[in-house]
């Protein structure tokens, strides 16, 4: 085959380059969707063995899957094939060409098969090359199967490879992979002072262990509770998540003391579905919720849920508990270390923050303006937990959710023989900075409703947002008559122009049962779209529209949307009535009675 290959224009120096492909070696899954991540067996740093040094076109497949057991030989094996040998610890920088390193792709898709390459980079290039060195009976579809060089020359960055130019693969690179590359090393610099609190994915637990212990949870129970899944939440996002942190935890746990079974109380547990794996695994809790779950009936008997109000008193102390479990906990978040703390001087506690409360269950006012109300929370409860005396660890989970960063105990900073005097100290600790004793705060702390209020504009009179609606819409209008020839969707208008509008006292009934405007504009999509924070009348949709919007979102083959149920209302309200003829529309022609 001939060697082809891409060239962009690109403004990234020898550091942003190395930057970029660091990402992708460290992180190949955020570039590829076929991976949930990789390992790297080895990587050494190196020197040719000849002058001058030339990459070889192609490596040698390996003779199996690569363990701990034949790495070494492997390592042996590829750097002859490279004509390059390991360098001492003592060599300088400039005898340290060439940097090589075997790493496995790992399939998101279990059922597939992972793939390993190997990458060889010359340092004072800079030029990196990609081996795919997989097995020949594995077949994977995880990464190009040929060999392939980007190699950053002044303002550009060119990709070559040995392929056929209508290769997948090439195309993805060339498409996809080198816009990135530039994409990173452009932003590094402006991202490089910002402050992550993690930047790590697992590092508390072996990748490759969680990999295989997620998979097989993911299969022992996760795909069975989607199918049977009754809440009206999405089954796919939470079940995989609470497998996810399921699998985290047991391998945390493994890890301090692999024998023994842990003793749990998950606060606010929700669904259950994360006691019970951690139940059925062989360990030993409870999960307290405010409200019952329809999932829970459907746990087998040794599932313990309970259906509770939990307010932080010295009641709510778990002495005999290993773990305490904070999994997206709301207004328990600030409490779970203090409840940990308070319980004994062994309890140590898994805290997921996710919505942002105060110890009295109000919500959290950020502190740094230079934050993000998120990142300025985490930093808020990870002094809190230092200050109730644990030592601890921050790690980001692997979860289908964009609030992964979690806080793991680990153990207390202060002996054994100090605990009492030291609980008496988060008394003071809670109680500083408010007018309230901590009594009256565990008092008057505002646990969410056992019975979840409805809000989102369906318990707000019919008349009431008729009336906005009407109100909105005539502003949208004006100005449209009836003679115009050519149908008109109105003017747009920012929302905040359209606030101004609506009655005071009808824009405090929206607020108080749905947030406000947006709700009631998303609710009433068949007659506004909003676009880029513009309100706008939308053109009626046809039947035929309806039906591939259907088909599109791939609903069960038997279920259809119905059409022509209820009265358009451009039919009734516009000046020019519907565009659509009485066959076509989706919505009913017929006059409303007013």
């Amino acid at each position: 085959m001939a060697e082809i290959s891409k060239s962009l224009d690109t403004a990234l120096t020898s550091d942003s380059f190395w930057e970029s492909i660091n990402i992708l070696i460290s992180k190949p899954h955020v570039i590829n969707r076929r991976l949930w991540g990789g390992k790297i067996w080895f990587k050494n740093s190196c020197k040719p063995k000849t002058a001058p040094f030339i990459m070889p076109a192609t490596l040698h497949q390996l003779n199996d899957l690569v363990t701990t057991d034949n790495v070494d030989q492997y390592k042996i094996q590829i750097l002859n094939e490279l004509n390059v040998e390991n360098v001492l610890s003592n060599t300088t920088d400039d005898e340290v060409q060439v940097e090589v390193l075997l790493m496995e792709l790992l399939p998101k898709n279990y059922s597939d098969k992972q793939a390993y390459q190997v990458a060889c980079s010359w340092k004072n290039k800079p030029l990196i090359t990609f081996y795919d060195v997989t097995p020949s009976n594995q077949e994977q579809k995880l990464c190009p199967d040929f060999s392939y060089t980007i190699h950053l020359n002044n303002s550009h960055i060119l990709l070559t490879a040995k392929t056929d130019e209508n290769s997948k693969s090439f195309k993805w690179l060339s498409n996809t992979l080198l816009p990135q590359l530039i994409k990173w090393g452009t932003e590094s610099k402006s991202h490089s002072t910002k402050s992550n609190m993690c930047n790590e994915s697992l590092s508390l637990v072996s990748q490759t262990k969680y990999y295989e212990k997620y998979n097989d949870l993911k299969v022992k129970y996760g795909k069975e509770m989607v199918k049977i899944w009754p809440e009206c939440t999405d089954a796919s996002k939470f079940v995989y998540e609470d497998v996810a942190i399921a699998a985290y935890l047991l391998l945390l746990w493994e890890r301090d003391e692999p024998s023994k079974s842990k003793s749990f109380v998950d606060l606010g547990c929700g669904n259950g579905l994360l006691v019970y794996i951690l139940t059925q695994e062989g360990h030993t809790g409870i999960g307290i919720d405010v409200r019952k779950r329809n999932i829970w009936d459907m746990y087998p008997p040794g599932v313990v849920l309970q259906e509770k109000t939990i307010t932080p008193t010295d009641t709510s102390l778990f002495p005999d508990i290993d773990w305490i479990i904070g999994n997206h906990s709301d207004e328990l978040t600030p409490w779970i270390p203090v409840i940990a703390a308070r319980s004994s001087y062994k309890c140590n506690f898994f805290l997921l923050p996710c919505c942002a409360y105060n110890f009295d269950g109000s919500k959290y006012q950020r502190k740094n303006s230079y934050k993000s109300q998120y990142n300025d929370y985490l930093d808020y409860i990870r002094q809190l937990c230092v200050q109730c005396g644990f030592n601890i660890d921050t790690d980001r989970l692997k979860i289908p959710s964009t609030k992964r960063i979690c806080f793991v105990s680990n153990n207390r900073i202060y002996l054994e023989e100090e605990h009492t005097q030291y609980s008496n100290t988060i008394d003071d600790l809670i109680n500083k900075g408010s007018t309230n004793t901590l009594q009256n705060i565990e008092k008057e702390f505002k646990a969410r409703e056992p019975v979840e209020r409805v809000k989102n504009c369906t318990q707000i009179d019919k008349s009431i947002v008729n009336s906005i609606v009407d109100c909105i819409s005539k502003y949208l209008l004006e100005g449209c008559l009836e003679s115009e020839t050519t149908w008109s969707k109105g003017k747009t208008a920012e929302i905040s122009e359209l606030i101004h509008l609506i009655p005071k006292e009808q824009l405090s009934i929206l607020k108080s049962e749905c947030g406000g405007i947006q709700t009631l504009l998303k609710n009433n999509h068949n007659i506004f779209e909003v676009q880029s924070g513009r309100v706008g009348l939308r053109y009626p949709k046809t039947i035929n529209e309806v039906n591939l919007v259907t088909r599109k979102r791939k609903f069960n083959k038997q279920t259809t949307i119905k059409v022509q149920q209820k009265p358009c209302w451009f039919y009734n309200n516009h000046p020019q009535g519907c565009p659509l003829s009485d066959s076509t529309c989706s919505f009913l022609h017929v006059k409303e009675n007013k």
